[in-house]
């Protein structure tokens, strides 16, 4: 009975440039910044839609705000777990996991049936678009030459800022067309083309050109003081617009003492 074949090393850096040539590194920017316009897309789009799921769900004010406010927290809190991901799992699959909880989200948030399902989905979406979006900077610096990084860099900033201004107007249109859960299906798209690109130019090794490593563990007791910072600090801005100044100056007060 024959050894079984080897199993081919996965593509690095070094690898995929060889491959492709020089135009590779500008198809390795395409296929992040295609991720990465889809999730800052999905963070502004929902705002048009917010009073239709208002209507939907019979919400107040306060309780469909949670529908932005949960995305940004979860974004923000997720963001701190990049470097830590990159270096245990690397580029291709932190990247592609990433764009695969967005297109999760997407189409859980599109067919939800009660609020918390919908709050649910954009928890995800958060988590998803906090962990892709320090990416790109990273890939730019590993894999343009110094002359070229600003160009790049100019190249992937008209895309961020493309993005937040064309989602809400995009938003707009699909909600009166289709209703409000056509805006989180309008991230499918996206997602499936920025994995397929992921797959393809995206490379394996952690920053630094290094294999991945699972020596260095995740700061968790750091990522919980992170978390409930956060939530004390959005809930704290949210009172002082009410009638409760005691407890608005108390989740600032555990917001600074958390963050500090």
């Amino acid at each position: 009975m024959s050894d079984a074949l080897p199993t081919p090393a996965a593509p690095s850096l070094p690898t995929l440039r060889e491959r492709y040539g020089d135009r590779y590194r500008w198809y390795l920017l395409l296929s992040v910044m295609v991720g990465v316009m889809a999730s800052i897309m999905s963070s502004t789009i929902v705002n048009v839609a917010i009073p239709d799921m208002s209507h939907h769900f019979a919400l107040g004010q306060e309780r469909a705000q949670w529908v932005s406010s949960g995305f940004m927290v979860a974004m923000t809190v997720s963001m701190l777990t990049t470097p830590w991901l990159l270096a245990r799992y690397g580029y291709r699959r932190t990247y592609v996991g990433t764009m695969v909880m967005l297109l999760a989200g997407g189409i859980a948030g599109g067919l939800a049936n009660n609020f918390s399902l919908v709050l649910a989905a954009r928890v995800v979406e958060g988590l998803a678009a906090g962990v892709v979006q320090p990416i790109p900077a990273i890939i730019i610096l590993r894999a343009f030459e110094p002359h070229e990084q600003g160009r790049a860099s100019g190249v992937f900033g008209m895309g961020v800022v493309l993005a937040p201004a064309i989602g809400p107007s995009i938003g707009g249109i699909l909600v009166d067309l289709f209703g409000w859960r056509s805006i989180f299906f309008m991230v499918v798209p996206f997602c499936l083309a920025s994995i397929w690109l992921a797959w393809k130019f995206v490379p394996t090794t952690a920053p630094g050109g290094v294999v991945a490593s699972r020596s260095n563990g995740l700061d968790w007791r750091g990522l919980a003081l992170g978390t409930i910072g956060t939530l004390c600090l959005l809930n704290g801005l949210v009172e002082l617009r009410g009638d409760a100044p005691l407890q608005a100056a108390l989740l600032l007060a555990g917001a600074l003492a958390s963050l500090a």
